[in-house]
């Protein structure tokens, strides 16, 4: 089932998806034991939003073999943190320093269910559904690591969208990262190290998780290569979860 969040007529709405139809939601709060109500809006009538405004923005590092290189063991990934102001929709504009390398990063993003904390929630129960991120990063200063805030964390540096699909098999699936229509990476999820549910349960071993927080799990090869500037359209694609497109100013 696909949720989007949306705005129409001076308010802000989560509704199901289905076609171009949008059904409104009542008091949603990241359950799948969600209620639809009898308003409904034609998908050309809205403004499609980032589907959520999480409190906490998490990131992983070295998550993908092709990126890491072909090893007969693996590390567990790099946990980083990106800021609630990073959080943006598809079609915004996002704005870059000058004079700075910056490239863009295709990721699945787990988004966080309304079941974290209960003791007696079961792995699925913990993620309410799936979406497109954008890692957008900047080349760090003096060349430090540019998993560092001043990389990661800048004001619209995490677009996703375009919605939550609820029900998705993430075991295999197709990733790509076009820039002006240049495909720049091309990877699959079959390639992660740690799965959606180790992802969580590393994150939970560092920090609290509530619902409606994201979780970038990392990206496939050839990410530092996929350089944008001022101009640039970036449209990056999922299976099953469309496509989140933004251009670059």
């Amino acid at each position: 089932m696909k949720i989007i969040r949306f705005f129409y007529e001076d308010k802000i709405m989560y509704g199901v998806l289905e076609n171009d139809m949008v059904h409104e939601i009542i008091n949603f709060k990241f359950s799948k034991n969600f209620k639809v109500i009898n308003n409904k809006y034609k998908l050309n009538q809205i403004q499609i939003l980032a589907p959520v405004k999480p409190n906490k923005v998490i990131g992983l590092a070295y998550n993908y073999k092709d990126l890491v290189g072909d090893r007969k063991s693996y590390e567990d990934p790099l946990v980083f943190m990106k800021s609630p102001t990073s959080v943006v929709g598809i079609n915004d504009e996002i704005k870059i320093p000058i004079n700075t390398k910056v490239w863009v990063e295709v990721e699945l993003v787990l988004v966080v269910g309304e079941e974290i904390r209960s003791q007696n929630s079961s792995k699925t129960e913990k993620i309410f559904g799936y979406t497109i991120g954008n890692d957008i990063t900047a080349e760090s200063k003096y060349g430090r690591d540019h998993h560092l805030a001043q990389s990661k964390a800048r004001d619209k540096f995490a677009p996703i969208g375009p919605f939550i699909e609820t029900t998705l098999d993430t075991k295999n699936l197709e990733l790509k990262n076009e820039i002006d229509g240049k495909i720049f990476q091309h990877g699959n999820t079959s390639n992660r190290i740690f799965d959606d549910y180790q992802c969580i349960e590393l994150v939970q071993s560092i920090m609290s998780l509530d619902p409606g927080d994201i979780i970038f799990t990392g990206t496939p090869a050839n990410a530092e290569n996929s350089i944008v500037k001022s101009g640039s359209i970036c449209e990056l694609s999922i299976e099953g979860l469309g496509k989140l497109i933004n251009k670059i100013i």
